[in-house]
């Protein structure tokens, strides 16, 4: 079993602005690595153009194709500022590219202004909570990303319940502490949850994310194995695809992530 550090330790790697790997199987979700990791990788290969120096705060990623087999990244910066660069991640695989992702860095500046309305929901701590799926996912002969994470249930609904609408609220973090890029690490947690519109499903049925834009809400974020609130609210769901906002808050309260993703379903 490869783990996450080692993954992303073996991508960053790279001969002449080119990133290598093959993906695992216990990083993926069928055929795929999954969108988390995905981004990911693409943060990696943006980094290496950036530096360490610079936060990043705002990404948007497509999932053009499915990324499975050998992989390949590459960056290219598009513009560098006093204190932003943007830059442009690509992940292909042999079939053609996989994900494609615009990542927007930008240092701290002073200011005047703070406001912050994204207040965490009241939850017990995660220690109080049951597991997500019932039961402590099985670690051994892992076969697909879950069980590379611990997830307990805060709230909103059970996936597979028939809901009238869709809500999951979730503490997860890594179970096997990441302590290598800290970033790739928030990406990696920030799409281990199913779409929220899950809970409004009978039994599982195919589902492949189309587009997942977010925000970073704040500086130096410290994962390896710590907890965070997931909130994913399914806020539109008709014609074979569903639209959700995302929310990430650490254990003290502060706002980490504010998402959205679109969602293609065949139910």
């Amino acid at each position: 079993m490869i783990t996450f550090d080692e993954l992303i330790a073996s991508f960053a790697d790279h001969q002449n602005g080119v990133h290598k790997a093959v993906a695992p199987q216990e990083w993926s979700q069928g055929r795929t690595l999954y969108g988390g990791m995905s981004a990911a990788l693409c943060q990696v290969a943006a980094r290496q153009i950036v530096g360490a120096e610079t936060p990043l705060r705002a990404a948007q990623f497509c999932f053009v194709g499915p990324a499975g087999g050998n992989l390949t990244g590459d960056a290219e910066l598009l513009r560098r500022g006093k204190s932003t660069a943007i830059v442009e991640a690509t992940l292909r695989t042999e079939q053609g590219i996989g994900t494609r992702a615009i990542l927007s860095y930008g240092k701290s500046r002073e200011s005047r202004i703070a406001q912050d309305t994204l207040k965490m929901p009241d939850v017990p701590p995660p220690s109080d909570c049951p597991w997500l799926w019932g039961k402590e996912p099985s670690r051994e002969n892992i076969t697909s990303f879950p069980a590379n994470f611990d997830s307990r249930r805060a709230g909103g609904h059970m996936p597979l319940s028939e809901q009238a609408d869709g809500e999951l609220l979730v503490w997860v973090r890594h179970h096997r502490s990441a302590e290598s890029d800290q970033t790739a690490a928030l990406l990696a947690l920030g799409d281990v949850l199913p779409p929220a519109c899950v809970t409004m499903f009978a039994e599982w049925a195919p589902i492949s994310t189309m587009t997942w834009s977010m925000e970073i809400l704040a500086d130096n974020i410290e994962v390896k194995d710590r907890w965070f609130l997931f909130k994913s609210v399914a806020e539109h769901t008709t014609d074979g695809y569903s639209s959700q906002a995302m929310y990430l808050w650490d254990e003290a309260g502060n706002p980490v992530i504010a998402a959205r993703q679109n969602v293609t379903i065949f139910v």
